[in-house]
């Protein structure tokens, strides 16, 4: 009996340690390159976007490229309404409340308008979580985003020096305007 009992703790034992020493994993440790986690370019914005890759590069080459470049707009649509919070009450208009309105509409009808600018710089095929994907990165250099800048002024109908309209395009470049936008999305 004693010989039973020890036999069947060291079967559980056994069966134990062999269940810990395979498990069950779900993710890899796929190192991504920096372009695709955190995409950044010295002289404009970047974004990536990655899509299942489906063995047809171009189709799905175009869609990482039309997401990334969603994204991009959206950056510039929340950059614009962090804008309006600073000019709107700079402006010297006759319905100051219709200022941030038309900032933020100017910015993403030209936001839009300016995807033309968007380049797709880098496109690579990495496996995640075993599945291929195929990730873009998009580009918007500073001479599109100095026009950006310019429309949304000229636009919103709010009479701006050229020191606030500088002031607009090297917002649409900074940090701040990163980190205001992380929070957004965070958010």
């Amino acid at each position: 009996m004693n010989l039973l009992k020890c036999l069947s703790i060291g079967l559980v034992i056994a069966s134990l340690a062999a269940c810990s020493s395979n498990p069950n994993k779900s993710t890899t440790n796929t190192k991504l390159p920096d372009w695709v986690t955190m995409p950044n370019i010295e002289d404009g914005l970047a974004e990536s976007a990655c899509v299942p890759f489906s063995g047809q590069f171009t189709i799905d080459r175009d869609q990482a490229t039309a997401l990334a470049r969603n994204n991009l707009v959206q950056q510039i649509e929340i950059k614009a309404a962090s804008l309006t919070k600073t000019f709107a009450h700079k402006t010297d208009t006759k319905d100051g409340s219709n200022v941030g309105a038309n900032f933020e509409t100017s910015a993403r009808q030209i936001a839009e308008a300016t995807l033309r600018g968007t380049k797709a710089e880098r496109a690579d095929i990495f496996e995640l979580n075993k599945q291929q994907q195929l990730c873009v990165l998009v580009t918007l250099r500073d001479q599109s985003l100095d026009i950006i800048a310019d429309q949304i002024a000229t636009q919103s109908g709010a009479t701006l020096s050229s020191d606030d309209k500088r002031v607009i395009a090297e917002e649409l470049k900074a940090k701040k305007g990163q980190q205001e936008l992380q929070r957004a999305i965070d958010n």
